[in-house]
């Protein structure tokens, strides 16, 4: 399987399954990467809906969001 870059933003649907590649350590907050997309990540936090991250700076993007909802005592 090869990742490819995909012009538009790829439907969740679409991705064939997200690689983990980031949870802090209460487990609260998690980064996924699309097994099959080239810069298209998933933030997960605890209690919110999941967002989604695509594009060039779509990896600088989803650290940002995860760092600012895992707080201050990480």
């Amino acid at each position: 399987m090869s990742k490819i870059i995909a012009s538009r933003k790829p439907i969740v649907s679409e991705v064939e399954s997200w690689d983990r590649t980031f949870h802090s350590p209460d487990g609260n907050v998690k980064i996924y990467e699309a097994s099959n997309y080239y810069d298209y990540y998933k933030c997960t936090v605890k209690d919110q809906r999941p967002k989604y991250f695509f594009g060039e700076t779509a990896h600088m993007d989803v650290q940002r969001y995860a760092l600012d909802n895992v707080g201050p005592s990480w």
